[in-house]
């Protein structure tokens, strides 16, 4: 018994949540799911509100990944990462024939009634993405991509406001065209170099 335990358990209630939701699934279904007894997991989480911290912290840990390495990649200008970036998320929802994988974008549509410790940990995911992406917006600033008169953390906190929007409304459509409307209004309008 030991991290990869923990990491049994977290999966699993990465898995629940995303399938029904966080208050939508009980503790007890997590550990069948995980093959845990119930002893075992209050020796690692204290309460379903802390597995629930982890569960979020595990996410927000992958997902940053990915946003970091693909706002970083040489092979692209700044701008293009950016949109490249939107555009693999883009594809990625609908290869899962539209099924809702973040669980970050899922578990803020029951944020009103989450705890403090679950919405602070899915703030701070969101904080971690505006640093990442300003950086990137600052750098298009650099290359003359974009206009330099924007505030490029204001404009990153916009984007993600946006497209967690978007990504909410295709749960609810059961379209992909919330994203694609994302892309057009964000990459053709907002983000358009002046000529």
């Amino acid at each position: 018994m030991g991290n990869e335990t923990k990491s049994e358990i977290i999966e699993a209630g990465r898995k629940a949540m995303i399938a029904k939701s966080y208050n939508g699934v009980g503790l007890n279904e997590i550990l069948t799911d995980a093959g845990v007894p119930k002893g075992s997991f209050y020796h690692f989480f204290k309460s379903k509100e802390e597995l629930g911290v982890a569960v979020i912290e595990a996410s927000v840990n992958e997902n940053t990944e990915k946003l970091r390495r693909a706002l970083t990649d040489p092979k692209w200008s700044p701008l293009n990462r950016l949109e490249q970036y939107f555009i693999w998320a883009r594809d990625d929802i609908n290869s899962r024939e539209l099924r809702q994988e973040c669980l970050i974008c899922k578990l803020a549509l029951e944020l009103s009634s989450l705890s403090e410790p679950l919405r602070d940990a899915v703030r701070q995911g969101w904080n971690q993405w505006r640093v990442i992406m300003t950086q990137c917006l600052r750098e298009a600033q650099e290359a003359s991509e974009i206009d330099s008169s924007h505030d490029p953390e204001s404009l990153a906190e916009f984007i993600i406001y946006s497209f967690e929007g978007a990504m909410i409304r295709v749960q609810v459509d059961n379209n992909i065209r919330p994203v694609n409307q994302f892309l057009h209004f964000v990459f053709q309008v907002l983000l358009k170099q002046a000529v």
